[in-house]
């Protein structure tokens, strides 16, 4: 009895399917109908991706180990996504866009336009508009503040750099034996390091701070501008029509396979 049953239950939605297959295309058509009106539907988004080269030159610089290497690289995005990095992107998109007034945008919306992605030095800085001219405009004007940014930022940390060479300096004396000259030795005064900057010069401070983490060994410059996309990241409407025609398709089949029997 029991294999008669899982016998007769699947030729049951086989016959079912074959007597409402015309439900079952017709719910594909309207589908593909409504991935039609999806597409047109949606605004289209253009990405576009200025291509920056930023890493450490070694040339410059002893090896630094995986931690400082991470660190000094997290540095360069924090500067990258930085409300001052975007508010200077900002500063330079064009007031009109073509001929209309462009819609002011704040820090915040314009971050959730913006992305970074990092494969070893090569940074990627995309930005995503309505209008792909828009698109190129915004991630190119990014990347020129970014790298301007850097070129303060490291020109700060190599004044660090001497600054903190001259400051230590301080603390070392020549100190004769005997009161012999050719006999004096240079004496440097150690200590427990203070938690308080008080000890330090405010100038020093300063800089440290205009530094904004950035290391003196560090290299930037273009790798490429952004262009206007061609094509939108939306704009696949064939995958929208395919997509909408087997959702119809599988809501159809089990609609049909669902219900009872048609009467006779």
């Amino acid at each position: 009895m029991v294999d008669q049953v899982e016998v007769l239950f699947p030729r049951a939605i086989y016959l079912r399917l074959q007597r409402g297959y015309r439900l079952v295309f017709l719910a594909g058509l309207l589908g593909a109908f409504l991935g039609v009106v999806l597409g047109w539907m949606a605004s289209p988004r253009f990405s576009a991706t200025a291509v920056l080269n930023i890493g450490v030159d070694y040339s410059r610089s002893e090896w630094l180990d995986e931690d400082a290497d991470r660190l000094a690289l997290r540095s360069v995005q924090g500067l990258i996504l930085s409300d001052d990095a975007l508010t200077g992107t900002l500063g330079r998109l064009p007031a009109v866009s073509d001929g209309a007034p462009a819609r002011v945008e704040s820090v915040s919306s314009l971050r959730g336009r913006l992305r970074v992605v990092r494969s070893d030095n090569r940074w990627e800085l995309s930005a995503t508009s309505g209008d792909p001219e828009q698109a190129a405009r915004t991630a190119n004007a990014w990347a020129e503040v970014v790298l301007e940014q850097l070129a303060s930022a490291s020109l700060h940390a190599w004044r660090v750099a001497q600054m903190q060479s001259l400051f230590f300096r301080v603390f070392c004396r020549p100190e004769a034996f005997s009161g012999a000259i050719e006999g004096s030795l240079w004496v440097c005064d150690e200590g427990v390091p203070s938690s308080e900057p008080a000890g330090i010069p405010s100038e020093l401070i300063a800089e440290i701070e205009q530094s904004r983490g950035i290391i003196p060994a560090l290299s930037f410059g273009w790798e490429s501008a952004a262009a206007p996309p061609t094509e939108s990241e939306n704009g696949n409407r064939a995958l929208m029509i395919l997509g909408g025609m087997l959702v119809g398709l599988l809501v159809g089949t089990i609609a049909v396979a669902a219900a009872g029997d048609p009467p006779a």
